[in-house]
């Protein structure tokens, strides 16, 4: 094996590419390789009796995507849509199957790598959102920002729950 081969092989194991967004002021990350997609913010068809923080479904590329307001499912308001809102198509897996989903962001801020070393188990307290929606906190330019765990955020049983609400 080349020396180059080898060196790519042993620095992707130090470190994973994470999408990094802003979300009202606050930058978080979730892991790249989760996301299909990133697309500009379009028409969103509410879908009635879904919890508020379901927002409905939109048209991406001939599929239809059910879309999260992720500030509204972690209970701190509702996002305001801006010229550089993105829908973050994700991938979740819910027993043998793999759907699409969109969270809604506020803008992406990049997409880097993070040193597995600079990666710590988050705090059971002290952040701003429920602690089952983090899955570790990442040093990124000599800060901690919470890395999301998207498999919770997107849980298909609790998205699921009709809202009792028009």
């Amino acid at each position: 094996m080349s020396s180059e081969m080898q060196e790519t092989q042993e620095s992707s194991k130090t470190q994973k590419q994470y999408l990094l967004f802003y979300l009202k002021e606050e930058i978080y990350a979730i892991e790249a390789l989760t996301t299909s997609e990133i697309v500009e913010y379009s028409q969103i068809t509410k879908v009635p009796r879904m919890n508020s923080y379901v927002k409905g479904v939109t048209n991406i590329r001939g599929n239809i995507v059910t879309v999260i307001d992720l500030l509204d499912r972690f209970g701190l308001g509702v996002s305001e849509i801006g010229p550089k809102s993105s829908i973050v198509v994700l991938h979740y897996k819910s027993e043998d199957q793999v759907t699409q989903l969109g969270i809604i962001i506020d803008e992406v801020y990049e997409v880097d790598d993070i040193e597995t070393s600079n990666i710590k188990a988050a705090p059971e307290f002290g952040s701003i959102i429920d602690r089952k929606f983090i899955s570790n906190m990442g040093k990124y330019r000599g800060e901690y920002i919470a890395i999301l765990d998207t498999q919770a955020i997107l849980d298909s049983k609790e998205l699921s729950n009709l809202s009792m609400e028009g």
